[in-house]
């Protein structure tokens, strides 16, 4: 009887095959500013960029921010713009935050630095 599905060289040719298609799709970006003259990243934080049919996504997942655009320029400008929309909002909320925004504030607070 068999119990496997895939012989090895199956397997190793199905994983090339798969991490080919992603890279082809996805990539990870370091991001060295968030291009506001009041907000100063402490270090660049890497980005991931999606391309999905005819939209570019760009998103910080530590924090779950998202945007979409039609170019990965437009769309890692306003990924800066949610972070710091994101950053803003948890700040003014801290007391109220319950435990996944609380993190994320602690998060944002070691990377960002207001002027």
């Amino acid at each position: 009887m068999q119990t496997t599905v895939l012989t090895d060289k199956q397997y190793k040719s199905l994983s090339k095959k798969i991490l080919n298609s992603l890279e082809k799709n996805y990539k990870a970006i370091p991001l060295n500013s968030l291009k506001h003259p009041d907000y100063i990243l402490k270090n660049p934080v890497y980005i991931t960029i999606e391309q999905d049919k005819n939209m570019v996504i760009a998103s910080l997942d530590d924090i779950e921010a998202f945007a979409y655009a039609d170019t990965e320029f437009e769309a890692i400008n306003l990924l800066c713009e949610e972070i710091i929309i994101l950053y803003e909002d948890l700040r003014s909320d801290r007391k109220l935050l319950g435990k996944l925004p609380a993190k994320w504030l602690a998060y944002l607070e070691e990377i960002i630095r207001r002027k």
